[in-house]
């Protein structure tokens, strides 16, 4: 073998080496692991960016950050049944911009946020690609599973990622049964996530109680135990506390009670079977991760999986199923909390590297392929349809009498249009479920509303709704023979095409 020849094999070895050297830095770099998964986030969600009409729920959320912007009194003026964190967060958004993209970009950061405490957690079980591969792995199975934009879990859900890892990089700490400032602020965060939607609550409490349950069982003094647990309950506490001591200031207790409290017990729920089939196929939609996370587990030895950080994750992934399966009604959307820690746990199968890559690929294709974000067909016709839709209304509605009775509510901010009553989520006047829970008498409402003759109704065809009101629907099907026009128009959303009739020139006499 030539000199030559020698030379270049050893400036190609350390060549190589310099490589691999520059990606491990780079993989491990905490500044290049957040920009991964923003980059991440930008290509699985951006097909959506701009597209108004992707999911209902955001733009009721965007309704309402809006109105309240306005000066409506939340729960009063207008009405929903979820704590105010998430639609201040909404208003907060809208006084920066009113533009759609600006809550689509700031959910994309939530999520991105989420994704990058994954990564945080799961690299204290396997190595930095593994760990990223999780908050990857993540962020593909929100568009799985309704989390694309702007849904509550995608906001709270970062919050208990956030609790979760403070308890993680504090366990030692909190062993020796002592606290600081970043263990409190994730009790802060997590009682925090309950004022986005009540059923964080189950989270947060698992959460106070692992807590509680390490300084106690610690060797510090019981009395130092119980003030530090006393303080971080407070904490979690707080962001409640402070909302029923501002409605009971202004006086609207009751209504805040009856929107939080009350008509999550009055609202009729799906029956047990019903229940049972949505729960068995939401699992189904699960059992990838499930299995993936399975088995990194059983892939640890034994003392490996008494790690209390461990025991932690595991417990976690338990109680947010637990969650899911007590709730008396189930949405897809629902099982978003109980991604990050089936995630964390797949970053040690992701580790092996054949079967973990495999896995990972997997897991981002499958999430991909059914997520409908990179369905670039119907999004394409997505962008293309609402403008037109939004355009014809806007000139049939020149006094800006409005009324939206179906899915897309964010007509309303388009058009500049006031919602015609509280029950400005259309789902509340005609889905029968709804049915006097708010309070509010929606037969009466009704009738008040079609009383001030609006000059547009925008119709679903068909109303997404079991079962349904029948008194409402006569009555607008009533108000609908005054109106004069009619045109069709499909918009899409997350679900495909849907049929909008849209009546205008209404309730004019002679």
């Amino acid at each position: 073998m030539s000199l030559s020849t020698t030379m270049q094999r050893d400036r190609a070895a350390t060549s190589g080496a310099a490589r691999a050297a520059w990606f491990k830095i780079s993989v491990e770099s905490r500044l290049a692991q957040f920009l991964a998964l923003a980059i991440a986030a930008l290509l699985f969600r951006g097909a959506t960016f701009g597209e108004w009409n992707y999911d209902t729920d955001e733009q009721f959320y965007a309704l309402v950050g809006r109105r309240m912007l306005d000066g409506a009194t939340l729960y009063v003026d207008i009405w929903d049944r979820k704590p105010p964190a998430l639609y201040l967060v909404y208003a907060a958004i809208a006084l920066l911009s009113r533009s759609v993209l600006a809550f689509q970009l700031t959910a994309t950061v939530s999520a991105v946020l989420g994704a990058y405490g994954i990564t945080r957690i799961a690299v204290r079980f396997a190595g930095a690609m593994p760990a990223l591969m999780a908050g990857i792995a993540y962020l593909a199975l929100l568009g799985r599973f309704g989390g694309a934009c702007g849904q509550a879990p995608v906001w709270y859900t970062s919050l208990m990622i956030f609790a979760a890892w403070t308890i993680v990089s504090r366990m030692d700490l909190l062993q020796r049964g002592g606290i600081d400032a970043m263990v409190a602020a994730g009790m802060a965060a997590a009682g925090l996530a309950v004022a986005f939607k009540q059923s964080a609550a189950i989270e947060c409490g698992f959460v106070g109680l692992f807590i509680a349950a390490l300084l106690l069982t610690s060797r510090g003094p019981l009395w130092r135990a119980i003030a530090q647990i006393a303080l971080l309950a407070v904490l979690a506490l707080l962001p409640m506390a402070m909302t029923f001591a501002w409605y009971w200031h202004i006086g609207h207790l009751p209504e805040l009670w009856q929107a939080l409290v009350s008509s999550n017990f009055a609202r009729l729920y799906e029956g047990p079977w019903g229940r049972i089939w949505r729960l068995g196929i939401m699992l189904g939609l699960l059992g990838m991760p499930i299995v993936f996370a399975a088995l990194g587990w059983s892939m640890l030895k034994a003392d490996e999986r008494r790690d209390p950080r461990l025991v932690l994750i595991a417990a976690w992934a338990i109680v947010a199923v637990l969650a899911v399966v007590v709730f008396p009604n189930i949405f897809y959307h629902y099982a978003i909390p109980i991604l990050p820690s089936l995630c964390i746990l797949c970053a040690i199968l992701f580790e092996r590297w054949t079967m973990g890559r495999v896995a990972f690929v997997a897991v981002v294709g499958v999430s991909l392929l059914f997520g409908n974000t990179l369905n670039l067909p119907t999004r394409i016709r997505a962008h293309q349809s609402a403008p037109e839709l939004v355009d014809y209304v806007r000139a049939e509605t020149p006094h800006k009498r409005l009324l939206v009775w179906g899915i897309p509510n964010y007509l309303y901010v388009l058009v500049g249009a006031r919602p015609p009553a509280p029950l400005a989520f259309p789902p509340h006047l005609y889905e029968g479920a709804e049915s006097g829970v708010s309070g509010v008498d929606e037969v009466e409402e009704m009738r008040r509303i079609i009383a001030g003759r609006p000059e547009t109704v925008v119709v679903q065809d068909p109303l997404v709704a079991r079962p349904i009101n029948m008194a409402n629907v006569n009555q607008l099907g009533a108000y609908l023979k005054t109106c004069r026009r009619l045109r069709t128009f499909t918009i899409y959303d997350h679900n495909g095409a849907q049929a909008q009739d849209v009546y205008s020139r209404c309730g004019r006499r002679g």
